[in-house]
């Protein structure tokens, strides 16, 4: 890579540091990039060197800081929220179902059981978002060092929840169906116990397709703090990470990037996936220096 294409290339990422996607962030840098280029061959025109004509280029174009504020995606909470608040409404409708059914006597105490531990799984999920919600909150005052940016292909994790998400809202409406049609066949004294089944199945089936839609890494928006990173669902201080490692994947001849951390505690980080654009490997890389955290072939 020549001097020139480093300078323009820094300018670049600077420029595109709070744009969330490698897509967006292409289609910026192209835009920009048509428009240096002009400016370096009118200048080399005039007579200047290619390092002063890509210095002059550059001052035309104006402030990086100043341009990466102008393109910066908004991040909202409002997907917290709605998550957050779903998750709280299934859980109680259920419990309340559960605690109901049992009280008739239509659910036994291993019924009862097995239908609780089923809600307590969901709970780290729930807690996790919460926290994340109240850290984006104070973070929203302070201005990040750079969004991560995430992949337009998806890689074999995506791949599988897609036609995941699919099963679970075909068996929803064929669940639906199915309870309609053999309705009026179900006996009185079965019919509180069978809608009671049908309404715990349909409600962790919806349960399951937002998890599955909050853990796409395409959802995660995660953004780079001086304090960690945050992430959809939970925030991760710098002072927890004691090592990471770079992963790689190839999807349709391309090489997708990932990052897999491991706590302190010993606990590999391995179900969150973290894409990274191969454009920021090298930056993150250097904030995760800064932060003293050592970088490991193997975990």
């Amino acid at each position: 890579m020549t001097t020139k294409e480093s300078t323009v290339d820094k300018f670049l990422q600077s420029v595109c540091r709070f744009v969330s996607t490698e897509e967006r962030a292409q289609d910026i840098k192209d835009e920009l990039k048509d428009h240096i280029e002009s400016y370096i061959c009118e200048y080399t025109n005039d007579g200047f060197s290619i390092e002063e004509a890509t210095s002059k280029a550059l001052m035309q174009m104006g402030n990086p800081d100043t341009l990466s504020t102008d393109f910066k995606d908004k991040v909202s909470n409002k997907n917290r929220i709605f998550t957050i608040s779903l998750f709280l409404f299934f859980i109680t409708s259920l419990s309340s179902m559960t605690i109901y059914a049992y009280i008739n006597n239509t659910y036994s105490i291993i019924d009862l059981l097995v239908n609780m531990a089923i809600f307590v799984l969901y709970l780290p999920l729930i807690f996790g978002t919460i926290k994340a919600y109240k850290k984006s909150k104070t973070l929203s005052k302070k201005e990040p060092i750079f969004h991560i940016q995430s992949y337009k292909e998806p890689n074999w994790y995506e791949s599988v929840l897609k036609p995941t998400k699919w099963f679970f809202i075909l068996s929803i409406i064929f669940l639906v169906l199915g309870f309609l049609v053999d309705f009026k066949d179900i006996p009185k004294n079965e019919l509180l116990k069978e809608t009671l089944d049908m309404m715990h199945v349909l409600n962790l089936y919806v349960i399951s397709i937002v998890m599955f839609s909050c853990l796409s890494p395409k959802k995660q928006n995660n953004i780079v703090y001086d304090e960690g990173i945050l992430t959809f669902e939970n925030f991760i201080p710098w002072d927890n990470i004691s090592a990471y490692r770079w992963t790689k994947e190839h999807s349709k001849n391309k090489v997708i990037n990932s990052i897999e951390l491991k706590f302190k505690s010993g606990r590999s980080y391995t179900q969150r996936i973290i894409k990274v654009s191969s454009y920021q490997m090298n930056l993150v890389d250097e904030v995760f220096k800064s932060n003293n955290i050592e970088k490991r072939q193997f975990l």
